[in-house]
């Protein structure tokens, strides 16, 4: 038995069990262990370790959990580095993450057609996905609801803006291109649904699974868009042997620092920045300003160069903030765990 797998405690070795956490609620895990499902809490130790939330499980994290004999509930030990992860920062002034998912694949991005579909609002999801090293694809729901020319109006401004590989039209209540989807899904992988509350994200786990698993409210009268259903973040395996997580809407997307998503989503403001005659050029009224000239040609919207300001500046901003707000947290830390040595 490798060493990794093995825990010392109280003289004794205890053998570790890989386990993959596919639910949480209020840190009590669920997590699913040579098939069949498992409940675990935190250990002491890794509980006491952890600097920041971010440190602990979330919904996809690989875990080694502890099972001692009699005992029907297992301890979490450690988190397993994770290959990616969707970050978010929390909700509020705190300079924290909000951890929504780890060990992600590919983000299916949905979005409304008919009255969701705003180009700002997945300017940022992508940012989002991409910080975590994720792939996002790009599905467009309820494409009955409107007209064939608005749809194709809507793909190839889409195209021109987010440099998205993949973006797909779909109708899930029709039935309509959900064999394309299934066919982006290889087994063994992990797939999240991001997307506002009522895109069809509910409505999606179904046609994927086969079965009702998520209650599906009906489209409102007045507001032509979904109701929210899904209330937590839950990993689900699919036929094929994948795993599929559904999200709860995001209402709020305020991005956690990272510099890859950000450049990825950008080439095209970034390639015109470099043309810019001044290093530190404001993208305003500066003189020589390549991005304004393109403005003024037609090539570059205004709106894009507005969203791509706001999130350089917000994403500065968080950086500096969490690198206070962590130096200030590993003092109090470090302080608090000097005076147990003491005593």
């Amino acid at each position: 038995m490798k060493e990794n797998s093995l825990l010392k405690m109280r003289g004794h070795f205890y053998a570790l069990n890989c386990g993959r956490v596919i639910n949480e609620e209020r840190e009590r895990y669920t997590l699913e262990i040579d098939g069949e499902e498992t409940i675990a809490v935190l250990s002491g130790k890794l509980r006491h370790n952890a600097l920041t939330r971010s440190e602990l499980p979330t919904v996809g994290d690989y875990v080694d959990v502890l099972m001692l004999p009699g005992d029907s509930i297992g301890k979490i030990e450690r988190v397993k580095e994770r290959k990616s992860k969707l970050v978010r920062k929390l909700a509020g002034e705190y300079a924290g993450e909000q951890l929504l998912g780890a060990n992600v694949d590919i983000v299916f991005l949905l979005n409304s057609l008919n009255r969701d579909l705003n180009l700002r609002r997945i300017e940022r999801y992508l940012v989002m996905i991409r910080d975590g090293g994720i792939k996002p694809i790009l599905i467009l729901t309820k494409n009955d609801l409107v007209t064939e020319d608005v749809t194709n109006q809507f793909l190839k401004q889409i195209q021109t803006i987010t440099k998205v590989d993949q973006v797909l039209s779909i109708s899930i209540e029709k039935g309509e291109s959900i064999d394309e989807v299934r066919n982006l899904i290889q087994p063994g992988q992990t797939i999240a649904l991001l997307g506002s509350s009522g895109v069809g994200k509910s409505t999606l786990t179904n046609a994927l699974l086969g079965c009702d698993h998520q209650v599906v409210q009906e489209i409102g009268a007045h507001a032509d868009r979904g109701k929210h259903t899904t209330t937590s973040r839950t990993l689900l395996k699919l036929p094929n042997g994948a795993f599929l997580m559904d999200t709860p809407g995001i209402r709020e997307i305020q991005l956690w620092e990272g510099e890859g998503g950000f450049e990825n989503s950008f080439l095209d403001v970034l390639e015109l920045e470099k043309r810019c005659k001044f290093s530190n050029c404001r993208h305003q009224n500066d003189q020589g300003c390549a991005i304004q000239s393109a403005i003024e040609r037609g090539e570059l919207e205004a709106a894009r160069l507005k969203s791509f300001l706001k999130i350089e500046k917000e994403q500065s901003f968080m950086e500096k903030k969490s690198q206070a707000k962590t130096s200030k947290h590993l003092k109090e830390i470090w302080k608090k765990r000097s005076r147990e040595y003491r005593r």
